[in-house]
């Protein structure tokens, strides 16, 4: 079948899994700034778009890093997060 996507490995599946769990915090934080979620859950995607993926050990720290980040941001007390931009 020519229209058929490629299977995806446990690493991929777990990458866009915390993805989608992002996309759901940043909505259900719609309120309190929850956009820059979003904005900040697809900046960290392509900041490391270029990783290997043969790099397992990268891969699992950064998935590691943005589930602890995650449950952060789940916190009550958590009402937004501010964007760092370079050279301001």
């Amino acid at each position: 079948m020519a229209g058929r996507a490629p299977r995806l490995s446990g690493l991929q599946k777990q990458v866009l899994s915390l993805y989608r769990s992002a996309l759901r915090l940043s909505r259900a934080k719609e309120q309190q700034g929850g956009e820059a979620i979003a904005v900040l859950a697809r900046a960290e995607i392509e900041r490391y778009r270029s990783v290997s993926r043969k790099d397992y050990q990268l891969i699992e720290h950064l998935i590691r890093k943005g589930k602890r980040q995650l449950e952060r941001l789940q916190s009550p007390e958590v009402t937004g997060v501010r964007l760092h931009h370079p050279g301001q």
